[in-house]
């Protein structure tokens, strides 16, 4: 799998949005009721997949041999679920405690207690989830995907975030720090 930089992606991300919007359906357009012009339906031809992360997402493997964009890239090529897909890869990450930014290795707030945050949508399903200031929780991700399938609520926090984790079976650990 290819990596690109930030540069290469705004660029190619740029120039294909410059594609979609110039009227290339100028030539290709059909009259409208008014007998005006309208332009054609553009389908692209291939959808190829991409996935995009923090460079903690090209670096920890919690163990394993792929890195998060790689496990979830693979998943997604194999037509899972781009939303299972992503979070299975975002748990690799959560998982790692030589990663101090998410989930178990995460880095302590000021009062020396590691709170965690994380929100996912799904744009087939219209639906979002999250969590936030989530304590003893190594997979918060996991717990905002259950927030979004589970409930009526787009964000639970704090203790109420704890509260439900628990209630679905999470493990509430009493110290996340590593």
């Amino acid at each position: 799998m290819k990596k690109i930089n930030r540069r290469q992606f705004v660029m190619t991300t740029a120039a294909a949005g410059l594609a979609a919007a110039t009227p290339a359906s100028a030539a290709q357009s059909r009259p409208t009721p008014s007998g005006g012009q309208a332009p054609m339906a553009m389908t692209p031809k291939s959808v190829r997949p991409v996935v995009v992360a923090s460079a903690n997402g090209h670096r920890f493997k919690n163990g394993g041999d792929l890195t998060c964009v790689e496990h979830a890239f693979s998943r997604i090529v194999k037509g899972e679920d781009v939303l299972d897909a992503l979070i299975g890869g975002v748990n690799l990450v959560e998982l790692d405690p030589l990663d101090d930014s998410v989930g178990y290795g995460g880095l302590p707030n000021a009062n020396g207690i590691v709170q965690l945050d994380s929100c996912c949508m799904h744009g087939p399903k219209k639906r979002a989830g999250g969590v936030g200031a989530l304590e003893g929780v190594r997979t918060p991700s996991l717990v905002a995907r259950a927030v979004m399938d589970q409930t009526d609520h787009h964000l639970i926090v704090g203790r109420g975030a704890q509260e439900f984790a628990r209630r679905l079976g999470f493990t509430i650990a009493d110290d996340l720090n590593t």
